[in-house]
């Protein structure tokens, strides 16, 4: 019975995904936009971390993003994850975004950690120029090439966003700390760039993952 327990039983509901298959060793779920993401179970680091470790790949029309996971009883850490996806894919991650994206997108995080205590991220998000615009059929804003990059200094982890061919231009800054305090801030370049996040030139948003 444990080994034939379907994978709907750990994929939460939601707008985000269209389906579920298989089970929660082996599954997979189709995401909003025509991606699937699949995973395996991976019973040796399921053993070393106590936790259940499986490993990834989410693919589809401009999707093949790849990496490793592991969920424990409070948090969730994802490591080695790098390959190609489209805009969709951010709202599978959050789907409480108040905007749509249209553009190709590269990532490299060796390292996220979410929920409960020691959250971090480290890697960096490059996109290739496209456009994005607010939910409920808003005017497209075209977007530049950006660049996002995070690190991880002291008790917080620091990201930035910038035009990729103008690096020292800060667009927006994200904070988040090891308790998972979110402090998002806009700058006034980002603001008339990105004028589809809703932040006025200076504005901040504070919340917990």
């Amino acid at each position: 019975m444990i080994a034939t327990i379907p994978a709907g039983v750990i994929v939460k509901r939601g707008d985000w995904r269209t389906g579920v298959g298989g089970t929660i060793w082996n599954g997979e779920v189709g995401l909003a936009g025509g991606s699937r993401l699949e995973w395996h179970w991976a019973p040796l680091r399921s053993l070393i971390n106590l936790a259940f470790a499986a490993d990834w790949r989410a693919t589809g029309s401009g999707t093949n993003l790849g990496g490793r996971a592991l969920l424990g009883p409070s948090t969730t850490t994802i490591d080695a994850m790098s390959g190609s996806a489209d805009g969709t894919l951010l709202q599978a991650i959050q789907p409480d975004l108040p905007f749509t994206c249209d553009l190709p997108l590269q990532l490299e995080f060796p390292r996220a950690k979410l929920d409960g205590s020691g959250q971090l991220v480290e890697g960096t998000l490059t996109s290739e120029a496209g456009s994005c615009a607010p939910k409920g059929n808003g005017v497209p804003t075209p977007v530049p090439a950006l660049i996002l990059s995070a690190e991880h200094v002291g008790t917080e982890s620091r990201l930035r966003l910038a035009p990729a061919t103008q690096r020292r231009r800060t667009l927006m800054t994200i904070t988040l700390g090891e308790d998972g305090a979110v402090d998002v801030r806009m700058t006034p370049e980002g603001a008339a760039a990105l004028p589809f996040v809703g932040l006025p030139p200076g504005g901040s948003i504070k919340g917990q993952i």
